[in-house]
């Protein structure tokens, strides 16, 4: 099987994604993605919202 890179054209003739003009992060959302504290607040604040939906949907 032969592997695409992003440069390389489907077998349509256009290409599979063009990411040469797609936004890089900044080095604060950089070091948000990486904070750890951060992102267990995050997965436990989201964690309760769907705990709610599911409460709710319960009643």
């Amino acid at each position: 099987m032969t592997q695409l890179t992003m440069s390389e054209p489907s077998h349509g003739g256009a290409p599979i994604v063009d990411l040469s003009r797609a936004p890089l992060p900044t080095r604060a959302t950089l070091r948000r993605r990486r904070n750890i504290p951060l992102q267990f607040l995050r997965f436990v604040a989201f964690d309760l919202r769907i705990m709610r939906m599911v409460i709710k949907g319960h009643h």
